[in-house]
């Protein structure tokens, strides 16, 4: 699934989203969260964040995730802007155990130094709804969220023409 205004993505990120899925499943469900509390910073160009939601809640979580996009899409900041086209969004099709639902937020590029903490996000273009905004997304959470900043490995590929 893809939101609008976290919308895009090739073919070399269904490889990261298996990566994702395996750390996800060996480390990440047991982790929580792997910033600090408030904050949604990476360090590296391209991030990911593991949300692990619980069964029933996924309308919850995408509603809430789409008035992100429109937030940051119609911000007045261009970092924010830019934040909007470098966030995908997507849903792991089958339910891990006992029923949880994992979305994998795929940020690339990362805008370096920006925030990515959605109650923050909503905070500053909804402010009179962020209230009622934050206890749904945050109700929809089974085990949290996991970062990971992410670096690219050089394989050495190239490809010729015919």
């Amino acid at each position: 699934m893809t939101l609008p205004g976290l919308q895009g993505g090739c073919c070399w990120w269904g490889a990261l989203v298996l990566a994702a899925l395996g750390v996800g499943f060996g480390w990440g469900a047991t982790q929580g969260n792997a910033a600090q509390p408030g904050t949604r910073v990476f360090a590296a160009d391209t991030g990911l964040i593991l949300s692990y939601i619980k069964p029933g809640q996924n309308t919850a979580f995408e509603q809430t995730m789409k008035r992100v996009a429109e937030a940051l899409s119609n911000s007045e900041e261009f970092d924010r802007r830019r934040q909007a086209v470098g966030w995908k969004v997507y849903k792991k099709m089958e339910p891990l155990e006992s029923g949880v639902l994992l979305y994998i937020s795929i940020i690339a590029p990362v805008v370096p130094n920006a925030d990515y903490w959605v109650p923050q996000i909503l905070n500053e273009a909804f402010p009179t709804e962020v209230q009622e905004l934050y206890e749904t997304y945050a109700g929809a959470f089974a085990h949290g969220e996991t970062l990971l900043n992410l670096t690219p490995i050089d394989l050495g590929l190239t490809v010729s023409e015919p």
